[in-house]
């Protein structure tokens, strides 16, 4: 090699292999976006079924702790677990809570979940003797994704996953 001459060397990437290398990860970054936000939705959907499930099953023990009802209101956007005791001068029985009668929770559902049953009135009625209508709770992401909270008669609750 002469003194004034320079050294080239064909090594790295040109402007084509990189521009499709990028394309490439574009497209890889994008499925895998894709894919989370089912997982999302799903773990959602479920966390929901396996929160009603449990205030449900909460709401046998503390029925029949106080040997009375607890009911479980479905209402829009949210549902509500409470002591229907007559407590604060309300009327005991009546499936709508009012004055003194104790929250035990209050649940918020997402926006893009409905929340329907086959229980009239939108109510469940949890007895201190065991007994409950049987029945089911719908939980539906707006992508068609279903799950199920199913009662029977002597208050077994299970979950049913499916799509519409």
């Amino acid at each position: 090699m002469k003194s004034g001459e320079k050294r080239r060397f064909k090594s790295g990437f040109t402007l084509y292999e990189l521009l499709v290398a990028l394309a490439i990860l574009s497209i890889l970054a994008t499925l895998g976006t894709v894919s989370l936000l089912g997982v999302r939705e799903r773990s959602r959907l479920s966390g929901l079924a396996n929160t009603i499930k449990s205030d449900l099953n909460r709401g046998k023990i503390i029925a029949a702790r106080n040997k009375g009802y607890v009911v479980l209101q479905v209402s829009e956007g949210y549902y509500n677990l409470f002591i229907d005791n007559g407590a604060g001068g309300a009327t005991a029985g009546d499936w709508q809570q009012e004055a003194g009668e104790v929250r035990i929770s209050r649940r918020e559902i997402a926006p893009a979940i409905s929340l329907t049953t086959n229980f009239p009135g939108d109510h469940l009625r949890l007895r201190s003797s065991g007994r409950i209508r049987p029945g089911t709770f719908t939980l539906e992401h707006k992508s068609g994704t279903r799950v199920q909270v199913v009662i029977n008669a002597v208050g077994r609750v299970r979950l049913v996953y499916g799509k519409s």
